[in-house]
């Protein structure tokens, strides 16, 4: 009886040595898979701080493929000298009990390429007793780059907002400063009696304000550098009208516009174009005050934009030759579509027709 109890402990002891070292190998291969496969770097030391393995990721990043390891780490040349002695250290107070916190610190590989890690070392125990040291390191070069990157582009944000804020405010004071000019040309307007100097005031007057509503539209635009041309030749258009006609009625304006942007440095001088051709049509085209059409056409075709201002008044004298008119107001448009290297063409047929084409950089449209 004692000689079966034997054999049964002796058989009790052997499957739960087996289940041990099934128990091991589950251990190792699930030790050897997380080496292999981590993308971090792994370090498991013994309790005399010797290296006992390290990840397939430290072997990769130290070219240390298919050499020996080093027996501590120090060794490895792998920790930035500033670091060290805080690795050290904290293998120390592991054993010793302590809690260490996560913290940064700076790979080198054999290159000298930084690597910027956050580390945590933490104690291996078995039944309560520390048995190893994990020092497990992820790299987080590229989050830390990309919050650099971050803070650089809000930062550009910022300056690129305060840019446009800045420009806003030239706009409005641009906007105020010319409305100031032009409301002293036309109180200086009211007290000229000569009907001839009393026009070039009022003429000059509806000049400025065409630039200060360009002003005005890109201060209020979330747009900066381009305005709605279309837009604009309404609101220049309306004003016009509402400046020169006492019996608005007599005359009819037929709009047809393409809502399209334009770049403030030809968009000035094509509204003070338009503001000249619009003012001739109102103030000349129907001297004795009949009912007529004005009409404005704006649009792109494949190569270029084109305004059309004509009406169906009286038209142009037979011997005004546009070539050679000594006029302010024909010199200022000539020199104006000059400087958007533009195009006159001039039609007298049926009241007076011009048209002007122009190119602008504008991608948008």
């Amino acid at each position: 009886m004692a000689g079966i109890n034997t054999v049964l402990k002796r058989n009790l002891k052997i499957e739960e040595l087996k289940k041990e070292n099934r128990k091991l190998k589950q251990e190792n291969a699930l030790k050897n898979q997380v080496f292999s496969i981590s993308s971090d770097y792994i370090f498991l030391l013994g309790l005399d701080g010797t290296i006992v393995e390290i990840s397939h990721s430290v072997r990769k990043l130290l070219n240390l493929e298919n050499e020996v390891i080093p027996s501590k780490i120090s060794q490895l040349n792998l920790i930035h000298i500033k670091d060290l002695h805080k690795f050290i250290k904290s293998t120390k107070s592991i054993l010793n009990g302590k809690t260490i916190k996560p913290f940064n610190s700076i790979f080198l590989t054999p290159t000298n390429e930084s690597r910027h890690v956050h580390v945590q070392i933490s104690p291996i125990k078995s039944d309560g007793e520390i048995t190893a040291i994990l020092i497990y390191a992820t790299d987080i070069t590229d989050h830390l780059l990309l919050e650099e990157s971050l803070k650089e582009s809000s930062s550009l944000q910022k300056a690129l907002e305060n840019k446009e804020m800045l420009i806003r405010e030239i706009h409005h004071r641009t906007k105020n400063n010319l409305m100031i000019m032009a409301s002293l040309f036309s109180l200086a307007a009211a007290e000229i009696e000569d009907k001839d100097a009393k026009a070039i005031f009022n003429q000059t007057h509806t000049r400025i304000k065409s630039m200060t509503l360009i002003h005005e539209k890109l201060y209020r635009s979330d747009d900066l550098k381009y305005i709605n041309f279309g837009d604009y030749i309404r609101n220049l258009a309306n004003d016009l009208f509402k400046s020169f006609l006492n019996e608005s009625d007599k005359l009819k304006l037929i709009i047809e516009l393409e809502d399209l942007k334009m770049n403030i440095e030809t968009a000035i001088p094509v509204g003070l174009i338009l503001n000249e051709l619009l003012t001739n049509s109102i103030k000349y085209a129907f001297p004795n005050g009949e009912y007529g059409n004005i009409f404005i056409n704006f649009y792109k075709n494949t190569n270029h934009y084109v305004m059309i201002v004509a009406d169906d008044g009286i038209g142009l004298p037979k011997d005004l030759d546009i070539d050679k008119t000594n006029t302010l107001g024909f010199q200022l448009i000539k020199n104006l579509i000059g400087q958007i290297e533009g195009d006159m063409i001039v039609n007298r047929d049926k009241g007076t027709e011009i048209t002007i084409c122009f190119n602008d950089d504008n991608p948008q449209n």
